[in-house]
């Protein structure tokens, strides 16, 4: 065959050149482009009418009626996801990395709108959640959405979605290192350039049209001051407090979940009783209801009343109203009220260790208020990547980052010693529906059982003589048989060959039915429902090779561990093509 002069044939180089297609690469890009436009949008839409209604209904506050405005906001959208969008509910961000990891990145067209109409429903009626998971679902809608459109594969589909997810996160916050991170740390759980080049530029895109509609706003403007050598001891004392903190309050979520699941099963009566609840104690904590970030403003700029009894107070509060709101089944994300939470707690652990250290040796109140929000995110969250960014971006707080780093690492480590999986990831784990890239559990979720299943079969009937069963032999190289009533149809066993040779050889069972004599009794049966683990995990137990596989009670063929592990394999050579970008 002819050669080029470095020793690659034309066929090589068309394959390399396929691989890395110009034109492929630029619709991927235009795509992350649009997504970016997108989730800006969304985002903006979202938080501007989240303002308009959160400021009418505080106009409203002194009327006596305004405790059950929550309960109306949180039960209406329970009512609207479930019964009119036929959304299955949830925190959203969870919801996401499920399909990410089970349904190949497929999310509902519907998702793009109905995550931001019921989180505005919830949130501006006075429920403690936040409105980045919402954005972030209709982000990832977008992605997945275009992708199927644009008739793009599954690892396009998950850049896209991941693309979706930054640029919302960086529209919130202003923030484009952090949407970044987040998209690769919690929603993909993969690091490559394939997904870190049409993130980053979605992230920039949303963040620059953000700014173009809102203005280049630091949300936080709060700077951190130089910190010193006592404030380092500090750090680590509020990281492990922090962990605490984090612990007590993603039980204390669960707890109100289990408590709501005792009383009813409806939803919307769940969500009306925790929103009912959270309007209670809102009229005696007015600062405990909503997003809360005018809370987070008061304590980074050191405005909030003066005394550690009252902030502990606080913290308790939204701990509170936030566990009742997500608990009860209350539609939002839990980005704000870890960053509400973290706050408070920084500035009640300023003040308490300001009467043992000399207050003169530590920075001050705002830079603990600052490190009490990378604390509790990076504690809930368990991602101390995009903890990290996140308070350096939103407070231009680059002067202490090795503070920063210390607490969100170390609340981190120590939240995932009480609680081995971070808030978005512990249900989806009890539910094994956590399916991280290039693991087992990913690739074989990938695989598609019946398109491996044998249909094409010799078939008998279990009233033939052996005698004729020896002859089907000779024209088939199957060394599995089914056997089947040429009556009913229906399935009455299977011969495995090589295990029933001793039976079938026998010169006294030659006139015998092969029903009675070779039909292998102890063979498990497949449902076209099982996954492939599922399957792998049988056939380990039982010790069989092949298995026969049933659809609604009637025999469709056979499926055997050998094409499993083939498609295994095939999956896993699809991950090595798609390391790279260009």
């Amino acid at each position: 065959m002819f050669k080029l002069a470095n020793g690659h044939s034309p066929a090589r180089l068309k394959n390399f050149l396929h691989k890395r297609s110009p034109s492929k690469n630029a619709m991927l890009i235009l795509a992350a482009i649009i997504i970016g436009i997108g989730s800006a949008l969304a985002a903006v839409a979202l938080n501007s009418a989240l303002e308009f209604l959160t400021l009418l209904r505080r106009t409203h506050s002194d009327h006596w009626w305004i405790f059950i405005i929550p309960a109306i906001g949180a039960a209406a959208a329970v009512i609207l996801s479930r019964n009119i969008l036929k959304e299955s509910g949830g925190h959203g961000v969870g919801e996401v990395i499920a399909k990410v990891g089970l349904k190949q990145g497929i999310l509902r067209p519907v998702s793009m709108i109905s995550a931001l109409i019921t989180s505005l429903l919830t949130i501006a009626s006075g429920g403690s959640a936040g409105p980045e998971a919402p954005v972030v679902v209709s982000g990832s809608s977008m992605g997945s959405n275009l992708s199927r459109a644009l008739k793009m594969g599954g690892q396009s589909r998950m850049t896209l979605i991941g693309c979706g997810a930054a640029g919302s996160i960086s529209a919130i916050f202003n923030a484009p290192v952090t949407g970044m991170i987040f998209a690769v740390e919690i929603i993909l759980g993969e690091w490559t350039p394939y997904h870190l080049i049409p993130i980053a530029i979605s992230s920039v895109v949303a963040t620059q049209t953000s700014r173009l509609l809102e203005g280049n706003v630091i949300p936080f403007s709060q700077q951190f001051p130089p910190m010193g050598f006592a404030d380092l001891g500090a750090s680590i004392l509020l990281a492990v407090l922090a962990a605490l903190v984090s612990v007590f309050f993603v039980r204390s979520i669960r707890q109100v979940g289990s408590a709501c699941s005792a009383f009813t099963n409806v939803a919307w009566i769940k969500a009306g009783v925790g929103g009912l609840s959270v309007g209670i104690i809102g009229m005696a904590f007015p600062l405990a209801i909503g997003e809360g970030y005018s809370s987070i403003k008061m304590a980074i700029h050191g405005t909030l009343p003066a005394g550690i009894t009252v902030v502990a107070v606080m913290v308790a509060a939204r701990i509170a109203t936030t566990s009742l709101t997500l608990g009860s089944g209350g539609l939002g994300g839990i980005f704000a009220p870890c960053l509400v939470i973290g706050s408070l707690f920084g500035t009640f652990f300023y003040r308490a260790i300001s009467h043992i250290i000399p207050p003169q040796w530590l920075t001050g109140e705002t830079s603990y208020a600052l490190l009490g929000m990378a604390g509790v995110v990076s504690g809930v969250m368990q991602a101390p990547l995009t903890s990290v960014f996140l308070v350096l971006e939103i407070t231009n707080g680059y002067q202490a980052v090795m503070h920063i780093m210390i607490v969100t690492f170390l609340a981190s480590m120590l939240t995932h010693a009480f609680e081995p999986s971070s808030f978005y990831f512990k249900d989806l784990v009890e539910k094994g529906q956590l399916l991280r890239p290039k693991t087992d559990a990913k690739i074989l979720s990938d695989i598609d059982p019946e398109s491996l299943v044998r249909k094409e079969l010799t078939q008998v009937c279990p009233s033939m003589p052996v005698s004729d069963f020896l002859k089907v032999l000779t024209s088939t190289s199957q060394t599995h048989i089914p056997i089947i009533d040429s009556t009913t149809k229906q399935f009455k066993g299977m011969i495995d060959v090589a295990s029933a040779r001793s039976s079938i050889l026998d010169p006294e069972q030659l006139h015998s039915n092969i029903g009675e004599v070779a039909v292998d009794k102890n063979t498990p049966l497949i449902d076209l429902t099982m996954e492939a683990a599922e399957i792998l995990e049988i056939m380990n137990r039982s010790g069989k090779r092949t298995l026969p596989v049933m659809k609604e009670g009637d025999f469709v063929g056979f499926i055997t561990k050998e094409d499993i592990l083939s498609a295994y394999r095939g999956e896993m050579k699809s991950y090595g093509t798609c390391d790279n970008l260009f």
